[in-house]
C-alpha cells in the first residue's frame, strides 16, 4: 500500500539534504490514477457563478493520467483554445484500497495531499457540445493541463484538511484567496461518495473543487503564453507553472 510506502520512507530520513535545484519534479502519482474532479464544491465559487447551493450532492468527473502536469513544468494551451483558466484545488492521492469506506473511515484511506491546478477551456465552443451538455474532456483532459505538486505531503502532517488557506496568482496578482472549510462537500464525504461507487486505488487522486476567483470574476483575463501561475495551499507548498 502506498501508505506504507510512505511510512517506510519516513523512517528512513536522507543523511544529506536534497537541493531544489538537484531534483525533477514529477506528479505525485502512480502508474495510470484515476483522477477523480469535484465540479462546483465551494460556496463561494457558487455564489460567484450566481448559482444555489440549496440541493447539492457529490459530483465528479474522470480525467486521464495523461493530463497530469509536475511543479516548474510547462503547460501548453490547448491548440485553437483562447480562454484558458487557472482552478486551485487540493489534491487528495488515495493510499489504500477503498471500496464502500464511510466519511468517518475515510481519511484512513489518504496517503497524502497536494497543490493541483485544474486547468481549464471556457471558449464556449469547447464547452457546450449541441447535443450532450458540457464537452469535459475538451475542456479539462488535454495532455499535460493539471499540473499537482510541487510534492505530496504525507497525511499525518496534514492535521485539518478542512481548514487550509488557498491562494492563486498570475504574474504576481491575486486572482484566488480562499479556505478549504469553504468546501461544500468536505473531503472524507467525497472519499466515501465516491467509493459507494467505484473502488479507489492507491495513487488514485481526488481534485476537491475551486473556490471563488476564475478569470470570469476578473474580467475574464485568461492566461496567455508567459504568464506565471503560483498556486499555495497551506503547509503544502507553492505550485508553480508557466504557460506556453
Amino acid at each position: 500500500m502506498l501508505i506504507d510506502a510512505i511510512s517506510a520512507a519516513l523512517d528512513k530520513p536522507r543523511a544529506t539534504p536534497v537541493l531544489v535545484g538537484e531534483v525533477e519534479f514529477l506528479p505525485p502519482a502512480t502508474t495510470s490514477p484515476a483522477i477523480w474532479c469535484a465540479g462546483a464544491n465551494y460556496s463561494d465559487h457558487v455564489s460567484e457563478m450566481g448559482a444555489s447551493i440549496d440541493d447539492v450532492r457529490p459530483f465528479h468527473f474522470l480525467s486521464p493520467p495523461t493530463v497530469l502536469n509536475s511543479h516548474l513544468g510547462t503547460v501548453h494551451r490547448p491548440t485553437g483554445s483562447a480562454q484558458v483558466d487557472w482552478e486551485i484545488e487540493l489534491a487528495v492521492i488515495i493510499g489504500r484500497t477503498a471500496r464502500r469506506v464511510s466519511a468517518d473511515n475515510a481519511l484512513s484511506h489518504v496517503a497524502g495531499y497536494a497543490v493541483a491546478n485544474d486547468i481549464s477551456v471556457r471558449d464556449r465552443d469547447w464547452l457546450q457540445h449541441p447535443f450532450f451538455g458540457v464537452d469535459w474532456t475538451a475542456t479539462k483532459n488535454a495532455d499535460g493541463l493539471t499540473p499537482i505538486g510541487p510534492v505530496l505531503i504525507p497525511a499525518k502532517f496534514v492535521s485539518d484538511p478542512a481548514n487550509l488557506n488557498l491562494k492563486l496568482s498570475v504574474n504576481g496578482l491575486l486572482r484566488q484567496d480562499s479556505n478549504t472549510s469553504r468546501m461544500i462537500i468536505d473531503v472524507p464525504t467525497q472519499i466515501a461518495s465516491l467509493s459507494n461507487l467505484v473502488t479507489l486505488r492507491p495513487g488514485d487522486i481526488i481534485l476537491t473543487g475551486t473556490p471563488a476567483g476564475t478569470a470570469a470574476a476578473h474580467q475574464n483575463a485568461y492566461l496567455g503564453s508567459g504568464d506565471v501561475v503560483l498556486a499555495t495551499i497551506e503547509g503544502l507548498g507553492t505550485l508553480e507553472n508557466r504557460i506556453d
